[in-house]
């Protein structure tokens, strides 16, 4: 296992977040961010990158731990594993139906978060490797992509993407409604899309220029997502949009 990770925390007992946060330090991880809420949850994905998600099924708000998971599933190609004193067979089998990396039952102990961790992390490399047989890249047809995961077809106007990220083995392409998580890489997609729309203006980053709102020394804003501008794109960026 690595010996550092992303760790994303999901809490809403101050007390309790904090002693996870502690026990992860000493752990050599790195505590990107807690989130008391699921509504805060999805927003700290959308601007973080955490290698795994630590998730309170009961959360305060609107939504519990397990529809952050549900969206965590669909959206997001992360772990998680559920942390929670409600052991009672109906949350078990609510939790077990979105399919967790790990399950721990507050409270718990140092090796409890070590092993569980391990086992998370072990688990999801090789998911990654059997579902990259059946995720493929994005084929164009008509100026419309078509995303494959796991033999359904879904069509994206290209117009709809805001822009689309690098992140390891995947891309994720951010449309205007929604996320899409694709085995594939900038490079390939880049050969896909329009080249008048779309440009490359970071070495994770391609963006549709018609979805920028602003643009400051060295990033721009889409969808109110910061994305950095490497300074060799710049330029480029900057003729593209004056012949808008």
């Amino acid at each position: 296992m690595e010996n550092r990770l992303k760790v994303l925390v999901v809490e809403d007992d101050p007390s309790i977040a904090e002693s996870l946060s502690d026990i992860l330090d000493l752990l050599g991880h790195e505590v990107l961010s807690v989130a008391e809420s699921g509504e805060e949850a999805i927003l700290q994905l959308c601007e973080e990158e955490p290698q795994i998600i630590l998730l309170d099924i009961q959360l305060k708000g609107k939504m519990d731990g397990i529809e952050v998971a549900k969206l965590v599933k669909d959206k997001f190609n992360i772990p998680f594993i559920f942390t929670t004193a409600f052991a009672d067979p109906n949350t078990i089998q609510r939790a077990i139906q979105e399919g967790p990396f790990g399950y721990i039952v507050k409270p718990y102990g140092i090796n409890d978060i070590t092993a569980a961790i391990e086992v998370a992390i072990t688990n999801h490399r090789l998911l990654s490797t059997i579902h990259k047989e059946s995720i493929t890249a994005p084929m164009l047809v008509n100026d419309q992509l078509y995303i494959k995961v796991e033999g359904v077809l879904t069509r994206l106007h290209q117009n709809e993407i805001d822009y689309v990220e690098a992140k390891g083995d995947y891309i994720l392409i951010r449309t205007k409604e929604q996320n899409h998580i694709v085995y594939s890489s900038l490079k390939k997609i880049q050969e896909k899309l329009n080249v008048d729309s779309f440009l490359l203006v970071h070495r994770s980053f391609i963006v549709n220029l018609n979805s920028i709102v602003s643009i400051k020394e060295s990033t721009l804003i889409i969808n109110n997502k910061e994305i950095p501008i490497s300074r060799s794109h710049r330029a480029e960026l900057l003729k593209k949009l004056n012949t808008l």
